[in-house]
């Protein structure tokens, strides 16, 4: 309970004011504001919450995100993943999230505002329809899209990264849109509830992207191999290193 004080103290009258102001308003009537428009408002809030909890953002390859409409697929570690994400992503975002966060009164209509897609894992048919739906969208070329191609979040950090369902590559694929491997790390700590430092490190590296012309010749199965061997790869040989130096850096002061 005690983390919670100081992010409650510096965010908690700016989210009330955001939620009653515009957030369930752009929720209820999202075509009546341009996704723009919601999108910026909501990085804001979401800045400033991030602020709150005493996060620090370390991120790397941002030059390698592309101009046009992409694709991003990301290993899994904590609720707080596509929050960071959005945070740091200045072009138009957003993400499909499990049915069970449309009940949450903040984080389910922050997905709303910004057209994100709630899905059933237990409903096959209804999973089916809501990643045509990604796809649908992606070939509008209005706004990117973030997957979570583990399906669930792996809650050992030191644990490798679980197998990426190849079925969450189909819309990139079937749009021909660009897929930028992420690898994420550090969010994990941010939710704890005992505080234990003064700051907490996370790290964001955006890996080379695969364009329709690198992966015309590839199956989903190899699409979601590649880039899952491409952030372990990232996790294993740099991130795990930066961040240790991070944290000594912090345990030190």
């Amino acid at each position: 309970m005690f983390r919670y004080f100081k992010p409650i103290f510096y965010s908690g009258g700016n989210i009330c004011f955001s939620y009653i102001n515009w957030m369930h308003r752009y929720a209820k009537h999202p075509e009546k504001y341009s996704i723009e428009k919601r999108y910026k408002k909501l990085r804001k809030l979401l800045r400033n919450i991030s602020n709150g909890f005493s996060v620090e953002y370390h991120v790397l390859g941002l030059e390698n995100l592309p101009k046009e409409t992409y694709y991003i697929v990301a290993n899994h570690l904590s609720s707080f993943d596509p929050l960071a994400l959005i945070s740091i992503i200045e072009k138009p975002s957003t993400f499909v999230a499990k049915k069970e966060v449309l009940k949450m009164p903040f984080i389910g209509t922050a997905v709303k505002d910004i057209d994100g897609k709630f899905i059933d894992r237990k409903d096959l048919k209804q999973s089916l329809k809501v990643m045509l739906k990604v796809e649908d969208d992606l070939k509008t070329k209005k706004k990117n899209w973030i997957i979570f191609p583990e399906g669930t979040r792996n809650k050992d950090p030191l644990m490798n990264i679980k197998e990426f369902h190849h079925g969450t590559f189909r819309p990139a694929f079937r749009s021909k849109t660009p897929i930028v491997p992420v690898c994420l790390y550090g969010t994990f700590r941010v939710f704890k509830s005992k505080p234990s430092y003064k700051k907490y490190p996370v790290f964001i590296s955006f890996l080379k992207p695969l364009y329709p012309s690198d992966y015309e010749h590839m199956t989903t199965n190899e699409i979601a191999k590649y880039c899952h061997d491409e952030i372990q790869k990232e996790l294993n040989y740099k991130i795990r290193h930066l961040d240790n130096e991070a944290m000594t850096k912090i345990k030190k002061k």
